[in-house]
């Protein structure tokens, strides 16, 4: 259960005004703030004898650094006093926005016609994920994206998926090329993916492409 709430002394408004990351916020913007202040922001209280500074520290140095709270779950954000399950589900559905944002990069659409340059378009997408998912890619003739469509989520081991359904959403994008992007959750999270251009006949795959890199 959620701790009842944080000793008045942990709050943020009471710590001295120079040092409140809010206050910082307001007269510095965010690109000031270090990134413990940044989660402080996030966490606004901490628990009974730990400021949210010294919180958002902690957390910060059991993931690695503050990227490294992506992959993680509710649990593991529980496993620290100070954290209950609403906040916990607050800071994965934070992670979850930020993991999303970094996967639709503003400016001209990606050119996908290698390899490497569909690992990377993927790489923080599929970072941390638990489950298998299968995406399709719509690309238009000049092998660039059109859309990204998440097409099956399963499980820890393995992904369902029937044909019908990527070439549906290759045809509802009017698509020239189709790439179908699988990763395979293991301990290098690596990325593997089939590119395939879509002949609207019989012969619809024409070759096989396969990568795999540590994420």
């Amino acid at each position: 259960m959620d701790d009842a709430g944080p000793c008045p002394s942990t709050r943020l408004c009471d710590l001295a005004v120079g040092e409140r990351p809010q206050e910082r916020l307001e007269h510095f913007g965010a690109a000031a703030l270090s990134d413990t202040e940044l989660l402080a922001m996030l966490l606004r209280s901490g628990s009974r004898g730990m400021n949210v500074l010294t919180l958002a520290s902690r957390l910060i140095t059991e993931a690695g650094s503050l990227a490294g709270l992506i992959a993680w779950t509710e649990t593991d954000y529980r496993r620290l006093k100070g954290i209950g399950r609403v906040k916990a589900l607050q800071l994965v559905t934070v992670m979850e926005v930020a993991r999303r944002v970094l996967g639709q990069r503003p400016g001209e659409a990606p050119l996908l016609n290698r390899p490497e340059l569909v690992f990377a378009h993927f790489q923080t997408l599929v970072a941390g994920l638990a489950v298998e998912k299968l995406w399709a890619l719509c690309l238009n003739r000049k092998n660039r994206l059109i859309k990204r469509v998440e097409v099956t989520s399963g499980t820890a081991t393995g992904s369902l998926v029937h044909p019908r359904e990527v070439f549906r959403a290759a045809i509802r994008e009017a698509a020239t090329t189709v790439i179908c992007v699988h990763n395979l959750c293991d301990a290098s999270h690596r990325l593997c993916y089939v590119a395939c251009r879509a002949m609207w006949s019989d012969r619809v795959f024409l070759g096989r492409v396969s990568l795999c890199a540590a994420a």
